[in-house]
């Protein structure tokens, strides 16, 4: 009798994109080769399906392909049961992957075979039969990986061209790089401008407004890169490009390049010397900046009122705020809106929120505009070095905040974001317009004090507070008490004028209240 009818999908990869041109390549013959084992189980109810799942230049080491996406919707559509491949690391050499697969698989009742290999991936010993298959491609990919760092690191001591983005001034021949003479010039002028300026942003501008922009690329899968103004990341990454002096640069280290210099040694090196000057300025400004204040004329409520920066000190320290000037104007606020806060936590709140973005590859590709798959390798790295940017630094790409009841509403500039990727973490994506900004929303809760008895223990205390003289426990709750009413929107005038005292006994019983570690509120 004849057997169920069992859909079969050929999923076929190959690392690299060589010889994919050639009339019968390696994907046709794995093709081939699954098909005849298809052919083989027919008596079994097994039937190639027409569609072709194949991913020629993509890496075995990640899930990332589109035609392995396009298998696994149809295999959640339910349109497939059987999955055939001719090697198992034709489907993933990593065994994190496999495992992902493999519970998806499961989940839609889909097996898959390897015509090379035999195994049934619905027992156990199948299952373990995969898993030490599938430990060895990974050890080979792990050690390919290491001959071919190995092999670009001796092929760049000796001065040899490996790759990559060709750089401006220069065009691939061969293996080689010469001087491209359509762009050369350029590069000369950026070089001979910055001497002039000693400025990135004022070279940036100035070559803004002449109309120089970079050269036209076409990437090896066939996208087209216009030419477009430079960025201040890419001019810092030419300035500082030994490339252009005749060397080859290779973790850390220089060595003598086969390449034609096309800027004189003593001309870079001054570059060098003002951009290492520039740096240690920028450093000093960025750890003065990290003290407080980084959010200063960008913070505002949802009626516009805008939050200064201000501060307090006790005991010779400082206690920084951002407060709204609606209260110190004494004008009316919605009574929901805070009316202050701790400039550190605030801050590092913030700081937080725009880095969970970078965790997160697809999130940060769309944050930034940027196609996913082209940059899939410089989105990881983000997600991975992004400490590499100060929180000073970080809160400069803020545009504006606005603080609502209970959520914060963040806008970034994108240009901004991808110049500090660039400066910071190493990574180019393509420009995007001077006025391109994005909001990322998210909630916040506020300690607010509800009436009832207040449990307190001062900084440093190494007693009971309750032994504490009884006049002296006094003014500290009283100046609790003030406090939260003044943070919920009191001015100190009223607060004065509702308790029969002086502004200056406010202030003052409200300032030692900073001194107060925690507290607690136990309703009543």
């Amino acid at each position: 009798m004849k057997g169920q009818i069992k859909r079969c999908a050929i999923y076929t990869r190959k690392s690299t994109e060589e010889g994919l041109d050639m009339e019968f390549n390696s994907l046709d013959a794995q093709r081939e080769s699954c098909t005849a084992y298809i052919m083989s189980q027919k008596a079994e109810g097994w039937t190639e399906v027409k569609t072709n799942y194949d991913d020629g230049g993509y890496s075995g080491g990640n899930i990332e392909r589109p035609a392995l996406k396009r298998l696994i919707a149809d295999i959640e559509e339910g349109k497939i049961n059987i999955v055939v491949v001719y090697k198992i690391d034709r489907l993933t050499r990593s065994l994190m992957d496999f495992a992902k697969l493999v519970e998806t698989f499961d989940k839609f009742g889909v097996t898959f075979v390897s015509v090379t290999q035999s195994f049934n991936t619905t027992t156990s010993m199948g299952r373990l039969t995969l898993n030490v298959l599938l430990s060895f491609a990974q050890f080979e990919r792990e050690v390919i990986g290491e001959r071919v760092r190995d092999k670009i690191a001796a092929s760049k001591q000796k001065g040899m061209w490996m790759g990559g983005n060709v750089p401006i001034g220069y065009q691939v021949d061969g293996r080689s790089l010469v001087p491209d003479k359509a762009s050369w010039k350029t590069v000369e002028y950026i070089f001979d401008k910055y001497l002039e300026l000693r400025s990135v942003s004022a070279l940036k501008r100035v070559l803004e407004l002449q109309e120089i922009k970079s050269r036209e690329w076409v990437s090896k899968k066939g996208i087209v890169h216009p030419a477009c103004h430079f960025s201040r990341g890419l001019l810092y990454k030419i300035l500082r490009n030994p490339i252009y002096i005749g060397k080859i640069a290779h973790k850390g280290k220089t060595y003598e390049g086969q390449q034609q210099a096309i800027i004189k040694p003593e001309k870079w090196q001054k570059v060098q010397d003002i951009l290492a000057d520039q740096s240690a300025r920028k450093r000093g400004d960025e750890n003065q900046q990290d003290s407080g204040s980084l959010l200063k004329g960008k913070i505002f409520d949802r009626d516009g009122n805008f939050y200064s920066p201000t501060y307090t000190v006790k005991n010779k320290k400082r206690y920084q705020y951002y407060i709204n000037q609606a209260v110190l104007q004494y004008r009316d606020k919605s009574s929901s809106i805070v009316s202050r806060f701790p400039a550190h936590t605030l801050e590092e709140m913030i700081d937080k929120e725009i880095r969970k973005q970078f965790t997160v590859p697809t999130r940060l590709a769309d944050l930034l505009g940027a196609e996913f798959e082209s940059h899939f390798e410089a989105l990881e790295f983000i997600s991975h070095h992004h400490t590499k940017i100060s929180r000073g630094v970080l809160l400069g790409v803020v545009h504006r905040v606005v603080i609502n009841p209970d959520t914060f509403d963040v806008s970034l500039s994108i240009p901004r974001l991808i110049s500090v990727l660039e400066k910071y973490v190493g990574v180019w994506f393509p420009p995007s317009p001077e006025d391109a900004y994005v909001t990322i929303t998210f909630p916040f809760e506020t300690n607010k004090t509800k009436i009832g008895a207040i449990l307190i223990q001062p900084q440093g205390a190494s007693t009971d507070v309750l032994a504490l003289p009884s006049e002296h426990l006094e003014r500290l709750v009283q100046g609790i008490v003030w406090r939260n009413e003044h943070f919920g929107g009191k001015t100190i005038r009223k607060i004065s004028q509702e308790n029969k005292c002086s502004e200056a006994q406010v202030r003052k019983l409200i300032t030692d209240s900073l001194d107060i570690k925690s507290y607690r509120l136990q309703t009543a």
